[in-house]
């Protein structure tokens, strides 16, 4: 998440979790017209304990982000024990979960691939 609808001006005017046809665009979540449109929805009259909406939201999302790491990490050790097996989840989250492991797997071996050190006598 975000795939992002803009309106005619060129506006964010939905949030999508995943792709769909009219939502293609994709944004990371800290990005400022991303958060803009957050603070757009939540508004900056309501209050939540001396704060408005929109200046807790980022906050919350670096923390649900930061959770989504800590779930796929547990998944992973449930899996490696044999707790649970892969086809326990239904075929959308299985998806999900093989291509978020790909997606992490190709930033590993492009890391490695990019990584510098003093053996090589590259500075």
């Amino acid at each position: 998440m975000p795939f992002i609808k803009r309106d005619p001006t060129g506006q964010i005017a939905a949030l999508f979790r995943e792709e769909v046809v009219e939502a293609t665009e994709y944004l990371p979540p800290t990005h400022p017209e991303v958060q803009a449109f957050f603070g757009t929805m939540a508004g900056n009259s309501n209050e939540t304990n001396g704060s408005s909406v929109a200046e807790f939201r980022p906050d919350m999302m670096q923390s649900d982000l930061a959770m989504i790491r800590v779930y796929e990490d547990l998944i992973d050790i449930l899996i490696s024990k044999h707790v649970v097996v892969l086809t326990d989840f239904p075929p959308a989250a299985q998806e999900k979960l093989m291509r978020r492991k790909r997606l992490r797997s190709s930033f590993s071996n492009l890391t490695e691939a990019l990584e510098i050190t003093d053996e090589d006598g590259i500075i």
